[in-house]
């Protein structure tokens, strides 16, 4: 009887575990999560545009 009860209060742990784990994420707020993926991104496009913005005027200041 007791090997019984442990299996399932072990088994119902379990699925309480699994349960929480694939629950969690539908519960944040994904958008947030993709934001903070792409804010590198963002960071290293701006710093590329303000590169290309500074060589292209000193392009254009040398044929004037």
């Amino acid at each position: 009887m007791g090997r019984i009860v442990t299996f399932v209060l072990g088994f119902g742990v379990l699925v309480a575990g699994a349960w929480y784990v694939l629950q969690r994420p539908a519960k944040t707020d994904p958008e947030a999560a993709a934001a903070r993926r792409l804010e590198n991104v963002h960071k290293a496009a701006d710093r590329l545009e303000s590169d290309l913005n500074k060589k292209a005027d000193a392009i254009f200041d040398k044929v004037e």
